[in-house]
C-alpha cells in the first residue's frame, strides 16, 4: 500500500479529510446548540444536509473523475471541506447548511477514491492485504483527529472551525506538494 505513491496520497488526503470531518462531528453540537443557541431539531438538520452531501457525491463520484490518480477528486475534496469548515464559525444557520453540504461533498470528494485505487493499482493476489491495511489505517486516522477536533474545540470554542480549516488546507498543500515532489 505505501509502495504505490497514488495509494499512499489518496491515504494522506484521507488524514486531511478525518480531521476536517471529525472537526464536523465532534463540534457542530456546540456550534448549533452553544453559539447559534438552537434546539436539537437544528443539530439534526445541519448533520442531515452533511450527510446529503456526502451521500449525494457518492453517487456522482464515478461519473466526475475518472483519471488514473483520481487527483482531481481528492484534491477538490480535501480542499473544499478544508474551505467550508473555515467560515463556519462565522455565519447564521443558513449559512451553515450551505457549508455542511459543500462539507459533505468535499468529504466523499477526498475519501471515496481510495478503494477504486486501491483496485486499479494493486495486484489482484495483494488487494486483500492492501484493503485490510487501507481500512486499519483510515480508522487510525479517525483515532487521531478526534482528539484533534476536541482539542480545537475546547481551545478555541469560538474559533475551531476556522482553525481546523486553515490545518485542513495547509495539510492539503503539503501532501499535494510532497506528490508533486515525488512524481
Amino acid at each position: 500500500m505505501f509502495g504505490n505513491k497514488i495509494v499512499r496520497f489518496a491515504l494522506s488526503i484521507e488524514f486531511i479529510s478525518a480531521v476536517a470531518g471529525a472537526l464536523v462531528l465532534v463540534n457542530t453540537v456546540g456550534l448549533v446548540k452553544t453559539n447559534l443557541q438552537l434546539d436539537d431539531k437544528h443539530y439534526g438538520w445541519i448533520m442531515s444536509v452533511f450527510g446529503v452531501g456526502a451521500a449525494i457525491t457518492a453517487f456522482l463520484l464515478g461519473s466526475l473523475d475518472k483519471s488514473k490518480t483520481r487527483s482531481v477528486s481528492l484534491i477538490s475534496g480535501a480542499m473544499l471541506i478544508g474551505v467550508a469548515i473555515s467560515f463556519a464559525n462565522f455565519v447564521p444557520f443558513n449559512g451553515l447548511i450551505i457549508l455542511w453540504i459543500l462539507a459533505g461533498i468535499g468529504q466523499t470528494l477526498a475519501d471515496m477514491p481510495s478503494e477504486t485505487l486501491i483496485g486499479e493499482n494493486i495486484e489482484p493476489k495483494d488487494q486483500g492485504k492492501v484493503y485490510g491495511a487501507h481500512f486499519a489505517f483510515s480508522h487510525l486516522w479517525w483515532a487521531i483527529a478526534y482528539p484533534i477536533a476536541g482539542f480545537l474545540g475546547t481551545q478555541f470554542p469560538n474559533r475551531e472551525f476556522l482553525y481546523g480549516g486553515i490545518a485542513t488546507i495547509v495539510l492539503a498543500v503539503v501532501a499535494i506538494l510532497m506528490f508533486r515532489k515525488s512524481n
